[in-house]
């Protein structure tokens, strides 16, 4: 099953500039990262918003996968 959380996104280090990639997981969690530079960079999940959208995003996948299975019997 496909699970949305792995997906990535690119922010931009707010010190040096440079694109970092993090997981929507990472992102749900509201995780600290850093940058190459050193630079800790905060994650926010505004008001769970990325939180829903990876359970609705996974759950229509599920969903989509149970149909899919019950048209090949």
């Amino acid at each position: 099953m496909i699970d949305i959380s792995k997906q990535t996104v690119n922010l931009t280090c707010p010190e040096c500039k440079r694109s970092i990639s993090v997981s929507l997981r990472q992102v749900a969690d509201e995780l600290l990262v850093k940058c190459t530079c050193g630079q800790g960079i905060q994650l926010k999940d505004s008001n769970g918003t990325n939180r829903k959208g990876i359970h609705d995003v996974n759950k229509s996948f599920k969903d989509l996968e149970n149909a899919f299975k019950k048209l090949g019997r």
